[in-house]
């Protein structure tokens, strides 16, 4: 049963897959915007902005990427694939459930981990020569900020938000952490290391910088509670479309 289960996922994510590659808007502005801005920051910092270590070059724009899958992709395609219909015609029972979220997680996984990758080719060679081990150590920590932002981004299709109005929500949330980040500078001392603590992305840049250290410890905390999160979205995921009178 577990079995024809996770064939049945795979063979949805591939469809899911295909579906989001298929999409040119997404790819801009999840990859292609902040590739572009990480060139014209370092255009505006002079040549010296490549004598510094990559990961700390780097760290701040990694995290916003997968910040912005687990937003954009993950969460943003479970209400858009409800409200479409989708999950009402596809989705009633608890096994089909199980088999959409579990596709959900694979797919956007698979193309997270595409992002890193395309984004570390687009980046290193101005600071030195590419090395496979490097770019698997930066998609391990990758990963596991993408599962770390993908537990609020879990949550927020529970509430019964429509199309348009979840994507409202996600930009201002993507938003709000960005220009938090850039005035936390501004602010006191105190006040800096109380918005630096409570802002996810700055927790996801710790973890790319290794700032915070990525211990095995860490990374089982992230995904035992991304898992009960799984099964929490699966117990109480709505089927019906918000406009639905059903």
């Amino acid at each position: 049963m577990m079995r024809s289960l996770l064939i049945s996922a795979l063979s949805l994510a591939g469809i899911f897959i295909k579906e989001q590659l298929k999409e040119p808007s997404a790819f801009f502005w999840i990859l292609l915007s902040p590739a572009g801005f990480f060139y014209l920051l370092a255009y505006s910092k002079g040549p010296d902005y490549f004598l510094q270590p990559y990961s700390s070059a780097t760290a701040w724009f990694y995290a916003y990427i997968s910040l912005n899958v687990a937003l954009f992709g993950f969460s943003f395609y479970i209400i858009g694939r409800r409200e479409s219909g989708f999950m009402r015609s596809f989705i009633y029972t608890l096994r089909a459930k199980h088999i959409f979220v579990i596709a959900q997680v694979l797919a956007y996984s698979t193309i997270a981990l595409m992002y890193c990758f395309a984004f570390y080719l687009m980046t290193r060679l101005p600071f030195g020569t590419y090395s496979a081990i490097e770019a698997l150590h930066i998609g391990l920590k990758f990963y596991s900020c993408f599962i770390l932002f993908c537990i609020p981004g879990a949550l927020l299709t529970l509430p019964p938000l429509n199309f348009q109005t979840s994507n409202t929500l996600f930009s201002i949330i993507s938003f709000t952490l960005l220009a938090l980040g850039i005035a936390q500078t501004a602010l006191p001392d105190t006040v800096e290391i109380i918005m630096h603590s409570v802002n996810i992305l700055n927790i996801g840049k710790g973890i790319m910088h290794d700032d915070i250290q990525l211990s095995r410890r860490l990374i089982a905390m992230i995904f035992i509670v991304f898992g009960i999160t799984l099964i929490i979205v699966c117990k109480h995921l709505r089927i019906n479309p918000v406009w639905s009178r059903y």
